[in-house]
């Protein structure tokens, strides 16, 4: 099986190097969810099958359309906000370490990490069709959502034992050498192959959310469109993330807020509002706590104090680029990574992007990151009715900037998310170019007519 793993793995790879920018993409966008970033090649500096992957594309990009790869890199929409964004990584490991520190090194990784996925996609769709992204990836999300269907009826997960095992290294939540089994008595949980459940419901909710606008558009015939959204939406409550589920329904709420007549309108959010009234209960009950009811409200408000405390000596820039994950987190006896405050109160995961932000990055890195995300909302949301293929774009925006608020990135969850929103903010370029350009020619023949007209009575007048 390892072999099989392995065979895989170097396939995406070589589809990437030989294959078109189409195909290079859905192999790379595979391969980032195939390959989790718990599985390691190298343990320390950590490089993972993931990592490969995006600086292979990145790479090969950058080789095969190095004009393109460029301006995709200083000349895109969001070159104010992400030169905001590196500025404060080089700023926090300056008046940490210095220039040439290991906190520098540290900064640049996560930056590559973290913000590479969202310019690889928007370069492939700068100069691709998404529709047909959407078709072609089309049956690897169904074959993905029927293993998570099956995760979740045998509560076994043999995929993500398979993969992990194919490798050198693994830094993992879950024992390799038992069957890996994370429904507990209240809920099913699943994962796929990625880090932990709220990852899985990350990838999840963002192709739910990509998928759903395609109700309108007659690119995916609608029973295939019907039978996707509804195998994500049953995975979406099997993988057990409270906070993909709401994150979810807001993202729809969004869609139909924007798009349909107020008679629909009203019929739907009442609809929603309704089966929130039935589960209202359930879900305050599970966020109020208790020992085994996962992340609660008092326990975020805890792990918000604990990040303010932390940097109390350095809130501007923190305390160093990753500081948080090489010098507070620290394995339990169950084998996860959990912070302990200076009365060793269990402070739990971090979960939210907000409290690992502040204790690395301070407030300046905080507001930087979330600038970036709310730049890209307020594009999508501007144009949405001027550009009819990105009309739609910013529901995954605003659901995205509440998930990561809520339950932060364990497993590089982010870089679904960024895949996609890099994929609609190129074709979302390319569609405003060629409007331009149609502008411009369409102004052209009514300016030399502007021309021959002045000619005409300077030549009457003489």
């Amino acid at each position: 099986m390892s072999i099989l793993v392995l065979l895989l793995f170097f396939g995406i790879l070589g589809i990437i190097y030989y294959g078109d920018s189409q195909k290079r993409f859905m192999a790379f966008f595979a391969g980032t969810l195939l390959f989790p970033n718990v599985c390691l090649f190298v343990k320390n500096p950590s490089i993972s099958p993931q990592h490969i992957i995006l600086y292979t594309f990145l790479a090969i990009e950058c080789l095969k359309n190095r004009e393109e790869f460029f301006r995709g890199v200083f000349r895109n929409p969001l070159v104010i906000p992400l030169g905001l964004s590196v500025a404060s990584y080089t700023c926090t490991a300056l008046f940490n370490g210095g220039l040439l520190s290991i906190d520098m090194y540290y900064g640049v990784r996560d930056i590559v990490d973290t913000f590479g996925y969202l310019i690889a996609a928007y370069i492939v769709g700068k100069n691709n069709d998404i529709h047909e992204f959407a078709k072609s990836i089309y049956p690897f999300i169904v074959i993905c959502c029927f293993f998570g269907i099956i995760e979740g009826l045998l509560n076994a997960n043999y995929p993500y034992k398979f993969i992990n095992s194919a490798f050198p290294h693994y830094n993992g939540l879950y024992n390799l050498n038992s069957d890996i089994s994370l429904g507990q008595s209240w809920r099913i949980r699943t994962c796929f192959t990625t880090k932990h459940p709220t990852a899985f419901g990350t990838f999840l909710m963002t192709m739910f959310l990509f998928y759903l606008p395609y109700i309108k558009k007659k690119v995916i015939p609608f029973s295939k469109l019907l039978l996707i959204l509804g195998l994500l939406a049953v995975n979406i409550v099997m993988c057990g993330s409270r906070t993909a589920l709401f994150c979810t329904l807001i993202g729809v709420a969004l869609y139909i807020a924007d798009r349909f007549s107020i008679l629909v309108k009203i019929a739907t959010i009442g609809l929603i509002i309704l089966s929130f009234t039935a589960i209202l209960g359930v879900i305050a009950d599970n966020f109020k706590g208790g020992q085994g009811r996962g992340s609660s409200i008092d326990l975020r408000t805890q792990q918000l104090i604990f990040s303010i405390v932390t940097i109390d000596k350095s809130p501007i820039w923190g305390n160093g680029n990753k500081y948080a994950s090489h010098n507070l987190f620290e394995e339990n006896d169950a084998g996860q990574m959990r912070v302990e405050d200076s009365s060793g109160t269990d402070m739990g995961g971090l979960e939210s992007v907000v409290f690992t932000l502040l204790i690395d990055r301070g407030f300046v890195g905080l507001i930087s990151y979330y600038l970036l995300l709310f730049w890209i909302f307020w594009l999508f949301y501007r144009y949405r009715n001027r550009f009819s293929e990105r009309d739609d774009a910013f529901i995954i925006v605003g659901a995205g900037i509440l998930f990561l608020t809520l339950s932060g990135s364990i497993g590089n969850s982010s870089a679904f998310l960024f895949s996609i929103l890099g994929l609609q903010l190129g074709n979302f370029v390319q569609e405003k170019e060629k409007q331009e350009d149609e502008e411009d020619a369409n102004a052209l023949p009514s300016a030399d007519l502007h021309q021959d007209g002045q000619k005409q009575i300077q030549l009457e007048s003489n």
